[in-house]
């Protein structure tokens, strides 16, 4: 059961770092859960937990606690935790910078991440992640050197450990809760120039259908316990498991709707308006709501407020890709005489961004699904901008298998010239520079600072 990242956190360090928060209620994520440590302390403040936990035997012990979502923390997708309000962590002090910022990466907006880590990730930043894991510390929480805690804990370790507090900002809210009905379906027939009257009946039918057979396992499994028992078998349990994860009726049922969605999105040809930020808000909102049927009705409603909000997801695509380039990257910022902060730096023509697509142990080209969903992103929103269609070929993933790409050469991508390199890193160049002016333009105007007049002038030169 121990291995060299086992090291169970202290009650004492667990209360100072969860005391500062109102946990009652709300849902956190504990990412790398061991035996349930940390999972019993949020329990007993009333928290609702979920967690992972790699080590198989830990894993079982942390299931019985609390909901297990995935093993490997490093595999979870934001739209699988895009409900929770907290994530507290004690991650692998071999990899904890890596966790630290994929915790961030994934996290819903508004939530809030306390971290511990070996205090040398912080004070020895030699390397490319923990100057990263440094600049999201600065911009988005603070960190502290709390001592060698661990010198009396269960298993003993005898370095300083540091720990992160980090807030991920808030955004507006998708506002789908105020559109929808619980009442049963009573949708007449209307024909939609989109998607067709008989596929959204099909979806709906099989989403009925699966959980009413659900029902019928569990009602079985109540009369074989029944007939059992009077001969002494007694307390027979059935379960429902994914992926060898067991799974209540509710989490079925919400499972499936979410899964009934992406089919939806899929079938009516709206990867378009589709971003990460969609399926994130899709998700919470089912995650959240408690009463809501998945009626036809209800589909129709939130085809129509996907389509309404899109210019919002549009800017969440933009910033949070502005963001990632500016904060983490100084090569990429072009910088304004009088601008101080990274706030009010412009994105660079000729930008880079990390771990596109790296070499694979075979010696292949491997893509990193994640960062060209980014990136995929903000192809979408300028194609919103500038009034063109975005088909699902247009995928960066898709673009550099199809065009065959060639580590240190370039090829034409959409709004930009790519070339790739061997480490993963992807430099990129805006073709056209009014394009590169409208993308920062609109930086300027979500963020609610004046465009400096340096670029006004360069454009109209």
């Amino acid at each position: 059961m121990f291995n060299q990242d086992f090291y169970p956190t202290p009650a004492t360090l667990i209360s100072y770092m969860l005391t500062p928060y109102e946990l009652s209620g709300k849902t956190l994520l504990e990412p790398s859960a061991g035996k349930g440590d940390i999972i019993d302390y949020a329990i007993s403040c009333g928290a609702n937990v979920i967690c992972c936990e790699i080590n198989p035997e830990l894993a079982t012990i942390s299931a019985n606690k609390a909901r297990l979502i995935a093993n490997d923390f490093l595999t979870v997708t934001s739209d699988m935790i895009s409900h929770i309000d907290f994530i507290a962590m004690n991650p692998p002090f071999s990899a904890d910078e890596k966790h630290i910022l994929h915790a961030f990466d994934i996290a819903p907006d508004g939530c809030q991440i306390v971290a511990l880590c070996n205090w040398q990730t912080l004070a020895n930043p030699f390397s490319k992640s923990r100057k990263q894991l440094l600049a999201t510390i600065e911009n988005y929480g603070y960190f502290e050197n709390v001592g060698d805690l661990f010198s009396n804990a269960e298993r003993v370790t005898g370095i300083d450990i540091g720990l992160v507090r980090l807030t991920k900002p808030a955004s507006v809210n998708s506002g789908f809760e105020d559109f929808f009905t619980d009442e049963e379906d009573d949708y007449e027939r209307q024909e939609n120039g989109i998607m067709s009257y008989n596929a959204i009946r099909e979806v709906v039918q099989r989403y009925v259908n699966a959980v009413k057979l659900y029902d019928s396992v569990l009602d079985t499994a109540v009369q074989m316990n029944s007939l059992t028992d009077g001969l002494g078998i007694r307390d027979l349990v059935f379960t429902c498991s994914q992926k060898e994860v067991p799974t209540t009726r509710d989490q079925f049922a919400k499972e499936l709707q979410k899964k009934s969605w992406t089919w939806i999105i899929n079938k009516m040809n709206l990867q378009k308006y589709s971003t990460r930020g969609l399926t994130e808000d899709i998700n919470k909102f089912i995650e959240q709501q408690k009463s809501m049927k998945f009626t036809m009705k209800n589909i129709y409603t939130m085809l129509d407020v996907i389509i309404q909000t899109t210019g919002q997801r549009m800017d969440k695509a933009l910033l949070e890709v502005f963001d990632n380039l500016t904060q983490h990257y100084s090569e990429n910022r072009w910088n304004v005489e009088g601008w101080k902060t990274n706030s009010h730096y412009l994105v660079n023509k000729k930008f880079i961004n990390p771990y596109i697509a790296p070499e694979s142990r075979w010696g292949g080209m491997d893509t990193n699904y994640r960062q060209c969903e980014k990136l995929d992103d903000l192809d979408k929103a300028l194609c919103f901008l500038n009034g063109q269609s975005w088909e699902s070929n247009r995928r960066l993933e898709y673009q550099i298998r199809e065009k065959k790409a060639t580590w240190g050469e370039w090829f034409d991508w959409g709004f930009f010239e790519v070339k790739l390199f061997k480490k993963g890193t992807g430099h990129f160049k805006f073709r056209d520079e009014n394009v590169w002016a409208m993308f920062n333009q609109q930086i300027a105007r979500i963020k609610g600072f004046p465009l400096p007049e340096s670029i006004n002038k360069r454009k109209s030169a």
